[in-house]
Formats: structure tokens, sequence, C-alpha cells
């Protein structure tokens, strides 16, 4: 029996051992690339290239897009995922398919869809959105609102049925246990979704490209700009938006996983 349980622990010991060396690995990797990229410039260059006035043109084009895309998100994404989350209907799983396609599909072929449906003789050709700050955010809210519907169904089909069914029964109206009962219990979903969206639509390249172009003070994002200066040679500037991504990304996350436990610990 002792040996059994040597053995055991010996073997349950070189397996710890072999997955951290594995993640060791992994971190390690990951860690000096991200290193590369902080250590890439220095402080007063950083300074210097934010204050460039085609880089501030560049973050404020993000930050607006990116809070309208929010905005939108919320707007057709909630009563979708609600939907999605408490109706059964023929075309559902076709609907649900729908939705996640811009997820998985290349940023490049959701901004040539856009285009086609908006440009020349599309469908949608009498809104003039291409090369326009309107097409970045159609562009953006195409392939990050997904994000946001599925955090919330999610969230919506996590409520225990029984609450809401006693609020039913003590004669609520649907609106009303949907607005005073069934979003406040499924607010950490969304507010997780906000934020996915949020990030996604900040650094979404691809489909924005595609359909605004890369106009400098007109549809020119943060992305955009990461790509056109380093086509330039620019690096310096490439290096100082690389930088802002990063560190909003990570104090989103941040954020993100805080706010997270601080629910999870008053549940």
């Amino acid at each position: 029996m002792f040996e059994q349980r040597f053995h055991l622990i010996h073997h349950n010991s070189f397996f710890h051992i072999l997955i951290s060396l594995i993640a060791g690995i992994y971190f390690v990797f990951l860690g000096t690339i991200i290193a590369c990229l902080l250590t890439a410039t220095s402080l007063n260059e950083f300074i210097n290239n934010i204050k460039s006035p085609e880089i501030l043109s560049s973050i404020i084009i993000s930050l607006e897009t990116s809070i309208a895309v929010v905005i939108l998100a919320l707007i057709f994404g909630i009563p979708v995922a609600y939907l999605l989350a408490t109706r059964r209907f023929k075309g559902k799983i076709i609907l649900d398919t729908l939705i996640d396609l811009p997820i998985i599909s290349p940023p490049l072929v959701c901004g040539l869809a856009i285009l086609i449906a908006f440009g020349g003789q599309g469908l949608y050709s009498q809104f003039d959105v291409i090369f326009t700050i309107k097409g970045i955010i159609i562009a953006q809210l195409f392939v990050a609102s997904p994000f946001l519907i599925r955090s919330a169904r999610i969230a919506f089909e996590s409520i225990d049925q029984d609450i809401l069914t006693a609020a039913r029964t003590l004669g609520a109206s649907e609106f009303y246990t949907f607005r005073n009962v069934s979003l406040p219990l499924a607010r950490n979903g969304i507010i997780s979704g906000i934020i996915m969206t949020w990030a996604r639509a900040l650094g979404e390249f691809g489909a924005t490209a595609m359909v605004a172009g890369c106009i400098p003070y007109k549809t020119e994002t943060m992305t955009i700009g990461i790509y056109m200066h380093a086509l330039s040679g620019n690096l310096d500037a490439s290096v100082a938006l690389s930088l802002l991504l990063i560190v909003s990304a990570f104090a989103t996350l941040i954020v993100f996983k805080y706010f997270g436990r601080y629910n999870d610990s008053i549940k």
C-alpha cells in the first residue's frame, strides 16, 4: 500500500512538473513578445507620438465609434438575447447560427459583405456609409455585437425560472418582470458582454478597413493607424498606438475580473 501511494505521489509530481514546464514555456513566450513591444520606444517618444494630431484624431474616432457600437449593441442585442433565451420558434437554430457567423468569419469577409450590401447597387446603397464614420460603426457593430448577444443570452438562460414564474403569478406583466427581475439578475452577463463588445470594436481592423478605408482624420481608427504608420515606416507611431490598445485591453480585463469576483462574493 505504501509503495502504491509513493508511486502515485511520484507520478503526480512528475505530471505536475511537466504541465508546469509547458505552461512556463508558454507564459515566457507570451511575456517576451509583449515585453518587446513595451520596450520598443521611450517614454518621450511615446508622449510625442500621442500628441500628434493624426494619432489624436484616430484615438477620438476609435472611442466615439466603439462607444456608439456598445449603445447600438445594447439596443438591438438585449431583445435578441432575451428572445433566444426565452422563446422556442421555427428557424431559431438558423438565427442562432447567423449570429455566430461574424465571430468565426474572417473580418475581411465581413467587411466585403458589408461593402457589397451598402455600396454600388447593393441592397442598402441608398445609405451613404462607405468611407464614412457611419461605415466604421456598422462594420464594428457587425463583428462585435454577437459577443454581447451571446453573453446576455447565457445570463438570461441561467436565471431560475421559478423566480420569473413567481413574479408572473403575483400579477407582474412580462415587461415588468423583464425590467425589474430578468435584467437585474442578468446584469453580470450583460456587463461582461458590454466589455467584450467594446474591446472587440476598439480592436477591429479588417472589416473597418474594407468598409471605411484608411483616410486620415476621417476614417482612420487606432488599428488602421497602426497598420498605416507601420506601412510607411513610422514604427514609433505604430508602437505608441499599440501600447495604448494593450494598456486599454489590460485595464479592461482587470476591471472585468475584479467586477466578476465582487459580484460573486455578494451573491
